[in-house]
Formats: C-alpha cells, structure tokens, sequence
C-alpha cells in the first residue's frame, strides 16, 4: 500500500501556513516499499544503499547480499540473485545460487552490501562487508565478485584477503580507483578494478578503531576520506601520500558529496553538515535544527540537495544549504541511503526495509 509521507514544517507560522505547507510536501515523499513487518513477503534485511540510473530503473542492496531491482521508478521491486563467491571458488554442491563465501571469507552467509556506485552507464561496484567488491559491466544484469588484498605479507609471509568491511569507491580514471573502509582501510586499483591492494590497520583490545566511511576525488589528483571522530584525510598527488585535515568538528563523518572541484558538503552524527566553497580550505557549519545523525548526502547542482538519517529524517535545500527543511518518513528507523536522478526525483531506504520516493509536483 501506498503511504502519503507527512511532514512537519519546524517553524509554525500560524496554523493556516502549517497546513498548506504539510500538503506540499505530502504529495512528495511516498513509500514505495512498506517494513519488512507490515510487508511480510519473506525478503527481509536492512537496505544500506540505493541508486538510480534513470527516473525509473534502479536498485538497492542491504544485509546478507540483499539486492533488489526496479524499472517502474520504484513502484515494484525483485530480488536479484548475484553470486557472492571470490573469484575461482567453486559451487558447494546443492548450495544457493548466489551462496555465501566458502571459508576463509568469511562463512555464515552473504556479506552485507553497503554502497553502490556506477562510473557510467555500464560500469559499476558494489562494496560491503568481508573485503566484498562486486563489479557490473552490463548496467548490472551481471556482477562479478573481485578481490581485495593488503599489501602486509600476513602469518607465513603470504598476503591474504582482506576481511575489512568496503564503504566509498571511485575510480580516477579507467585504470586506476580508491576504496575506503573500517581499520583505516584505503585500497587501491591499478587495473581498471579487477584487483584491489592495500593496508587496514586492525584495532588491538584497548585501542579506538578507527573507521574511514567515504571517498570523493574532485580530479585525479586531488581527493577527500572522511570517517569516524571528524577524521578527514586530503591528497593532492592522486592518492599516493594523504594529509590529515582539520574540519573543526569531532563528530563522525558519513557522507561526502562535491558538485565541483570548489563546491562540497560533508554530513555526519548529531546533524552535522559541512560546507566549503573554496576546494575545502575551510568548511563551515550549516544550520539543520536536526539532532539526528546524518547518514548520506547528495547534490544534483549547486543548489538542490537531501541528507537523510535517524528517526527517518530527511533535510532538503534549494538553496545550497543556507537552509534545510526536515521532513519524517513514518517510522523510528535510520535513512541510511539516498540517492537524486534530478532536482524533481529522489529515492531513500532505510534499516526496516522501507523505501520511499520523493517526486516535486
């Protein structure tokens, strides 16, 4: 069933506004997929990203492998089977056909699936947990597990996979691509993402791990990592060495989004967003009247954007941050992804299993 999303407007300006102004937004936001509870068809698992090549075909991907798939902008969705196997594993006898990694990868089912991410219209990833990479070259009709190893020879002297868990991917050109993830992981691609070495730095008992969330290059030289307690790292040589900066804040970091080599924002925990407008020498604070953690961002133009989070938030601006408004998903549950085609067409999930559309009247 199709739910109209109500929305809250954070200042009243008289009971009459309040109203006309609900009933914009009402018309908006809209389920297009009801909790895993209320929709009860067996297909179950937090959903951790989303993306759309066009107002109408898209997909998702969540916990345990989960991928869904739409071609109707979101109405209707299926379940895409894709083999989680590394490369040159063979199929257990009578196993599922998008079965768990064999040992040494993990076990225990399929990895989760944390965030997609397409080069073009044919070429995309997918990264999760376990030092999950997938790789579509088919607009994703096909994916294709690849892998990651460190570059630190392990017990024996041999360099074994990498069982970090993979968050933000961008290639820099068609060879050469970063990934970055929990442990401090950066992993690095020289051969058009067929392979992926790098280094973790794996957190003792006592000590505070650190975790790296997300990655945005602006041009092949220079690029961003942000993660956990305000940790922002700057290269300016295509990612050979990275530079420790200081945005002022402490808080955790999540999503990065630039629309040009000047013009970015970061979100992150207690409605924290970020802003520069001068190729991140500085960044300065906006104004969200949001508590609630901040999970993803992202821009179409300079001025449009969405970032979502906790209790089903959603900030919305026209103005290119000066203000954002806030309007609720129905639910307690977190927005992890979001996702734009366009200033008119925006799709969001959530950990219950939710997903809703957002399209401008």
């Amino acid at each position: 069933m199709i739910r109209t999303v109500i929305s809250f407007f954070g200042v009243c300006v008289g009971f009459a506004l309040l109203f006309s102004f609900t009933t914009v937004v009402e018309a908006e936001w809209t389920v297009l997929r009801e909790d895993d509870i209320l929709r009860g068809d067996g297909i179950d698992g937090m959903l951790q990203d989303v993306y759309f090549m066009d107002s109408q075909n898209g997909l998702v991907v969540g916990d345990g492998g989960l991928m869904l798939v739409t071609s109707d902008g979101g109405k209707t969705w299926e379940k895409k089977e894709i083999d989680m196997r590394p490369p040159g594993a063979g199929q257990r006898q009578g196993g599922p056909p998008g079965g768990g990694p064999p040992g040494g990868f993990g076990g225990g089912g399929s990895a989760p699936l944390y965030n997609i991410y397409f080069v073009d219209e044919n070429v995309g990833y997918i990264t999760g947990g376990r030092g999950t990479i997938l790789k579509t070259e088919d607009s994703g009709e096909t994916w294709v597990r690849k892998m990651a190893r460190s570059d630190t020879p392990g017990r024996g002297g041999r360099r074994g996979g990498m069982r970090a868990n993979l968050m933000g991917i961008q290639m820099i050109s068609e060879t050469i691509g970063f990934i970055a993830g929990s442990e401090n992981t950066i992993l690095k691609t020289t051969d058009g993402g067929e392979t992926w070495v790098g280094s973790s730095e794996r957190a003792r008992v006592g000590e505070t791990r650190n975790n790296l969330e997300n990655i945005w290059f602006v041009s092949p030289t220079t690029g961003w990592v942000i993660g956990s307690f305000g940790t922002l790292l700057h290269t300016a040589d295509g990612g050979e060495t990275w530079e420790k900066r200081d945005a002022g804040f402490d808080n955790n970091l999540f999503g990065i989004h630039f629309v040009d080599e000047n013009t970015g924002w970061i979100c992150g925990q207690e409605g924290l967003i970020l802003h520069t407008n001068d190729g991140g020498s500085t960044w300065n604070q906006q104004k969200t009247e949001s508590f609630d953690d901040l999970h993803d961002i992202i821009f179409v133009d300079a001025m449009v954007g969405w970032a979502v989070g906790g209790f089903n938030s959603v900030l919305h601006t026209t103005d290119g941050g000066n203000t954002w408004t806030i309007s609720n998903i129905p639910g307690g549950a977190t927005l992890k992804g979001v996702h734009a085609t366009d200033k008119d067409h925006c799709w969001t999930i959530n950990d219950w299993g939710v997903i809703a559309g957002y399209k401008a009247e």
